[in-house]
């Protein structure tokens, strides 16, 4: 089963054997588990303010308590600066809210384009029935 036969392992910043593992956060961009000691240290760090990090579309570098996580269904990986935050949502917002051809203000039920399509977005009822009708 292999309960008894696991290998060792180590951290990733001092290369300490572990005992137990702590999972490092996103944000600190450490891949790998830390010892107790590296994982408090960073924390501290964190918290603290010390770690500066570039925003993920500008590329501003700021401290990273000023920095915004973005949404998950962006599928981004980075921090954002808050005005880059703020138009990543606008133009998200749009994207959700309104058809990709027309603008038409999206209603309950929304349609999704086919692949072969090519189109970002989402579509209204009439813009769908026209592409199916002009693609198949």
């Amino acid at each position: 089963m292999g309960l008894f036969s696991r290998k060792p392992s180590f951290c990733t910043i001092c290369n300490k054997e572990l005992t137990h593992k702590h999972k490092p956060k996103r944000e600190w961009n450490i891949k790998g588990p830390l010892c107790g000691d590296c994982h408090f240290e960073k924390q501290k760090e964190y918290y603290e303010g010390k770690v500066r990090q570039p925003c993920a579309e500008c590329g501003k570098t700021q401290k990273i308590t000023d920095l915004w996580e973005p949404r998950w269904q962006w599928d981004m990986e980075g921090l954002l600066c808050k005005p880059c935050f703020d138009k990543k949502e606008e133009s998200f917002g749009k994207k959700k809210n309104f058809c990709s051809l027309c603008g038409a203000k999206m209603g309950l039920i929304r349609y999704n384009p086919k692949g072969k399509w090519k189109i970002d977005g989402q579509l209204c009822r009439k813009c769908w029935d026209e592409k199916k009708a002009e693609f198949g």
